[in-house]
């Protein structure tokens, strides 16, 4: 039933996008549109075929993977030609372009990793990701240059450390999205939370997001193969290049609107990612004080322990996602009310102690 649900909801936000695309003038025509989706789910089909044959598939060990069969790990593939296709119908500001160029690094070492007699050092993941951060810097000079009124006491700059601190936090960001990928369709959906959230937040303030509109569509193309809509047999997954880069491009999203544009500042940004930041934050934590490595994957994330609980996947879809809708929707109402910035981010650190505490008393 949940997957129906699902199913209806991405035909519907297609259509809605459609809808938006043709009043405000496609670059390419509505059949076109219907053809070109048409054709991605073709390549889509062709390419998780090349995938199987050359061992560009996750295969279950029973522990974290459990799932039946070799299922092709090609989410991310599938999300860049999706979002290469979107620029040419709606048209994009150039800064979206570079982002485009920039995940080249993070798919191609994350498609090499994703082989199964290939294993790429973590510390190459990394680069990878440095590099794509550093592509949008040199080529765009967005930056945070400024955090906010974080403690009240006036804007924060960064000056000196802006271009560290913000590959940091983008980096960061690649990877609390690469831990949250544990379950079908939880990265996905909650990605399209977070885009449809900043959707409707800019129209608002009367812009229509044609970068959102592309990343919900892209979205849409893996989540109908990722929940099953065309059949088990055609299931895919993101892979760590498609999560990472997932995490990339919402970061960097985050980063443009609240430094190049009025709509969002970088505390309301904390929110909109609420729960792949927090899950990470607590997960690092709690790796730090047991002594294991922070890159070290385990099953002690929400998505796991609500497992282990008993709750089925889609129920644990369900939580998180209505936990992703909850912080997005906060950090829309804040905007609407012009809420100050050290009360948003005093509320996000009680609101994460809070739960590393809880944390704590059930370990």
């Amino acid at each position: 039933m949940i997957r129906k649900i699902f199913g209806f909801t991405i035909l519907g936000l297609y259509l809605l996008v459609m809808s938006v695309a043709i009043t405000e003038g496609p670059l390419i025509s509505y059949q076109s549109v219907i053809l070109a989706l048409l054709g991605l789910i073709v390549i889509t089909i062709i390419i998780s075929s090349l995938a199987k044959s050359i061992g560009l598939v996750d295969m279950p060990d029973n522990i974290r993977k459990i799932h039946t069969g070799n299922i092709p790990l090609i989410g991310g593939i599938i999300i860049f030609i999706s979002i290469i296709f979107g620029t040419f119908v709606f048209g994009v500001d150039p800064f979206y372009r570079i982002i485009i160029i920039s995940l080249i690094p993070i798919l191609i070492v994350g498609t090499i990793d994703g082989i199964g007699s290939i294993e790429v050092p973590v510390s190459f993941r990394f680069i990878a990701q440095i590099l794509a951060s550093w592509i949008v810097i040199l080529f765009t000079d967005v930056y945070l240059k400024d955090l906010g009124n974080l403690f009240g006491q006036g804007t924060v700059h960064l000056n000196q450390f802006g271009i560290p601190f913000t590959i940091f936090a983008v980096v960061g960001m690649c990877n609390a999205f690469n831990m949250l990928d544990g379950k079908d369709g939880l990265v996905g959906s909650v990605a399209v939370v977070i885009i449809s959230s900043l959707l409707l937040l800019l129209y608002l303030n009367g812009i229509i997001y044609n970068w959102g509109l592309i990343l919900i569509l892209s979205l849409a193309v893996f989540l109908a193969f990722n929940l099953n809509l065309f059949g088990n047999k055609q299931k895919i997954f993101l892979g760590e290049h498609g999560s990472s880069s997932l995490g990339h491009l919402i970061a960097w999203n985050l980063v443009y609107l609240s430094q190049e544009t009025d709509f969002i500042t970088p505390v309301t940004a904390l929110w909109f990612v609420f729960y792949p930041l927090t899950d990470a934050l607590l997960t690092i934590t709690r790796r730090i004080r047991i002594s294991q490595s922070i890159v070290k994957a385990d099953r002690r994330h929400l998505h796991y322990l609500l497992s282990d609980y008993g709750f089925s996947d889609q129920k644990i879809l369900l939580v998180v996602v209505l936990v992703s809708i909850l912080g997005a929707t906060l950090a829309i109402i804040a905007n609407v009310l012009n809420i100050q910035d050290y009360y948003l981010f005093y509320g996000y650190i009680t609101v994460a102690v809070c739960l590393w505490l809880l944390g704590r008393t059930q370990s």
